[in-house]
């Protein structure tokens, strides 16, 4: 079961309880969840933005990423976190991300003093993995007879980007428009589903779901993912959960995944990077 988070609420409890009477807390430091995977689930690229955090078993919030977490405990503890995620990128819609396992390790709390620890997670035994890493000039993603430009062919390794390398394109007045899209006609498993994928680009790109549905090709835009683009002229990279559980569970079938963007009106140009494009879904 998949459980969405509003976060904010959460946060008050944890600190209320350790200002309670003359009570002193211990600290815990949680910069940052990384996520170890092998090349084939895609690399180790992550966005984790929240911890679900425990302590000997006893759950004491959901805290956003880098956390400096109050406990009213000393001496030596087990501490879980559960990693989580936004949902589509949406800043309110967090929730456990059901690939990943949680963390468990032992920390030794001193009041009034902050302990560090540094979880790593990885992606649960039952994930089932279709990747795109981009690093092959074939490659796994095709273009539609409509769309004006190509796939540019596989770039050097990024160090920003887990050092692999990527694919991208370049729209302009001549070339205003690209579709990719699988062509695996993805079954139905039931249970979570989701898309990574990583991302820089100068205009907006629109993630959708093509399918078949009594006889009839439908196509629905499921998310649009925005530029990253910063105002200083620097185009970072990006990550993004994207929930397609309902579409994978809808009477539709041959589902397919595409991939869209349309040089805005006035823009003399756009450019997108992409990368680590892996579907997730649970074995059934």
């Amino acid at each position: 079961m998949i459980r969405t988070l509003r976060t904010a609420s959460l946060f008050l409890l944890p600190l209320a309880a350790c200002t309670k009477g003359d009570k002193v807390a211990s600290f815990v430091d949680i910069p940052v969840v990384t996520v170890q995977a092998t090349e084939e689930q895609g690399g180790s690229t992550s966005k984790i933005t929240d911890a679900w955090v425990s302590v000997d078993e006893r759950f004491i919030g959901v805290w956003e990423l880098p956390a400096h977490v109050p406990v009213l405990a000393e001496g030596e503890h087990r501490i879980t976190v559960v990693p989580a995620i936004k949902r589509n990128g949406t800043f309110d819609d967090r929730l456990r991300y059901p690939f990943y396992n949680e963390w468990n390790g032992n920390a030794y709390l001193t009041k009034d003093a902050t302990t560090s620890v540094q979880p790593v997670t990885s992606y649960l035994g039952a994930s089932e993995f279709w990747v795109e890493p981009f690093s092959d000039p074939i490659g796994r993603l095709n273009v539609t007879a409509d769309s004006d430009t190509l796939l540019l062919a596989p770039f050097m390794p990024d160090p920003e980007l887990d050092n692999t390398t990527c694919r991208g394109f370049v729209l302009d007045a001549a070339h205003p428009y690209i579709r990719l899209f699988t062509d695996e006609d993805f079954d139905v498993y039931g249970g979570p589903v989701f898309l990574e994928l990583d991302y820089r680009t100068d205009v907006m790109l629109t993630v959708g779901v093509i399918y078949n549905y009594d006889g009839s090709t439908g196509t629905d835009a499921w998310v649009l993912v925005a530029p990253t683009l910063k105002s200083n002229g620097t185009m970072p990279w990006n990550k993004i959960y994207i929930d397609l559980s309902s579409a994978f569970n809808l009477a539709i079938t041959q589902r397919d995944i595409y991939i869209e963007a349309r040089l805005p009106s006035g823009q003399a140009s756009a450019t997108a990077n992409i990368d680590n494009l892996k579907l997730l879904r649970l074995t059934p």
